[in-house]
């Protein structure tokens, strides 16, 4: 067993690398894409909810939620697996979601988006994986 003796600047040092180092690399904020007016790409959980913008996509790692509001190609692939029959509220699409803004965001708002393309799908239902694609 080794018993580490402390002084006092030995535990000024540690608070002081544990203060300043900043945070650690697992602990970085997700990209949301808030300060950008042209297409990104978010990873994201895309699900149906009630309401006028009932397609959301949430940022994982963030509060920031995005809102589908406009027709895209993508938007048409989506459509096919919440409507397939089994119900629009019973499944959740995770994947890398490039978005094309639709207004400039505003802090606290949801942010209207065209979706372009979605790479890196997995379909989720009841936090169970139905299925995996490349991309939709």
């Amino acid at each position: 067993m080794v018993i580490v003796r402390l002084t006092r600047m030995n535990k000024f040092l540690a608070l002081a690398i544990l203060l300043l180092g900043g945070s650690p690399s697992w602990a970085k904020e997700a990209f949301t894409g808030e300060n950008l007016n042209r297409p990104f790409t978010v990873h994201g959980r895309l699900s149906v909810y009630n309401g006028s913008a009932n397609l959301r996509i949430w940022i994982v790692g963030s509060n920031r939620m995005l809102y589908i509001d406009a027709e895209s190609p993508a938007l048409e692939k989506i459509n096919s697996i919440f409507g397939d029959g089994e119900g629009w509220f019973t499944r959740d699409i995770f994947g890398d979601f490039t978005v094309e803004p639709l207004a400039k965001d505003i802090k606290g708002h949801m942010r209207p988006v065209r979706v372009l393309g979605v790479k890196n799908v997995v379909i989720a239902r009841d936090g169970k994986v139905l299925s995996r694609k490349k991309a939709l």
